[in-house]
């Protein structure tokens, strides 16, 4: 009987023990975990969102604040990149949105495979409450062209692949790329003038803070003479394969048929623009590793739809933009096809 009363009373004692080791233990897990509402995660961005592999930086930037206590680390997982799984941002400041106060912080880092990331934040305040419920969003391409500071005046020598006027066909074009102005409208254009033994065509561009816009395009012999208000987009920097842009515009002009009559154009236009891949492209003037753009403008000509497309392939080397290839369409029919012989810079500067 004594056995039995001791037995239980151990029993009791074990059993009071446990309860209260894993009563324990709930509290400090959950005094470790916490909620997301004890950390808050604002605004976290990549500057740029997209960068070259190997070649480029970005900054990651984050807003952090502790609701029941000061924040002790903010990390990122740069794993995915190539870098450390628990890398420690840097405290740069203050923020305060709204009734929420905190602090700033921030890395900058480059990345060494390519991809579209996930890069989770690890922000845990001084009580072992931790958010990891935000990510950092970066896209890591093979090239990517930067918004230039200046654009070089350039000549281009290309041979002449394809023409609408045979006797063209393997004779040189030169472009003239930013070297010379006209104005239309009291304003100044940039002029991008291609000539050919029969014909040519001058393009009228402007440059914005991220753009290269086209006023207007002339196409000798009398091919088409077309204006464009407002200006269209022909490059939205930074470029990089799968980047798109639209925008619409009011064509006016002439354009020359089948059959060489001249048809009046004032149109509403649809012009999409696409960098559609990255390719690694062979020329006479090389190797050069490109994006492929595609440039479409669509209209109405009675009631007949009309697309005019430009399509090139577009490189840096050594802060000169080149145009290694270039074709030119009408409503799908291949009109003019150049490949880069050579390519330098002249004295003046387009800025």
């Amino acid at each position: 009987m004594h056995d039995k009363k001791a037995s239980r009373v151990k029993i009791a004692v074990i059993a009071t023990a446990l309860i209260f080791v894993l009563t324990s233990s709930v509290s400090v897990m959950s005094s470790t975990l916490g909620t997301r509402s004890d950390v808050i995660v604002l605004n976290a961005s990549a500057t740029p969102p997209v960068i070259a592999v190997n070649t480029d930086i970005t900054e990651l930037r984050v807003n952090v604040a502790g609701m029941n206590s000061s924040i002790d680390l903010v990390k990122i997982d740069l794993s995915p990149l190539g870098g450390n799984a628990s890398t420690i941002m840097t405290l740069i400041g203050n923020f305060t949105e709204g009734n929420i106060t905190g602090s700033s912080y921030n890395y900058s880092t480059n990345a060494s495979v390519e991809g579209s990331f996930n890069l989770t934040i690890n922000a845990t305040d001084m009580k072992g409450n931790y958010n990891k419920s935000v990510c950092f969003l970066l896209e890591v391409k093979r090239i990517v062209i930067p918004v230039p500071t200046e654009i070089p005046a350039m000549t281009f020598i290309s041979n002449i692949s394809y023409d609408r006027e045979c006797t063209n066909v393997g004779q040189n074009a030169t472009t003239d790329f930013f070297t010379a102005t006209e104005v239309i409208d009291n304003a100044t254009y940039y002029v991008i003038n291609t000539s050919k033994p029969t014909g040519g065509t001058k393009m009228y561009v402007d440059l914005g803070n991220k753009t290269v816009t086209m006023r207007r395009i002339v196409t000798e012999p009398g091919l088409a003479d077309l204006s464009f208000d407002p200006e269209i987009v022909m490059l939205d920097f930074p470029l990089w394969a799968g980047k798109t842009w639209t925008n619409t515009t009011k064509v006016t002009g002439v354009i020359a048929n089948e059959t060489g009559a001249k048809i009046t154009i004032n149109a509403t236009a649809v012009i999409s623009g696409a960098v559609t891949e990255e390719v690694n492209l062979t020329v006479p003037y090389g190797t050069v590793p490109s994006l492929v753009l595609e440039l479409n403008c669509s209209f109405d000509v009675f009631d007949q739809p009309q697309t005019h497309q430009e399509k090139y392939w577009i490189s840096q080397e050594d802060n000169m933009i080149l145009i290694p290839k270039s074709e030119r369409y009408i409503n799908g029919n291949l009109m003019e096809e150049l490949v880069l012989i050579d390519a330098f810079a002249v004295n003046e500067t387009a800025n």
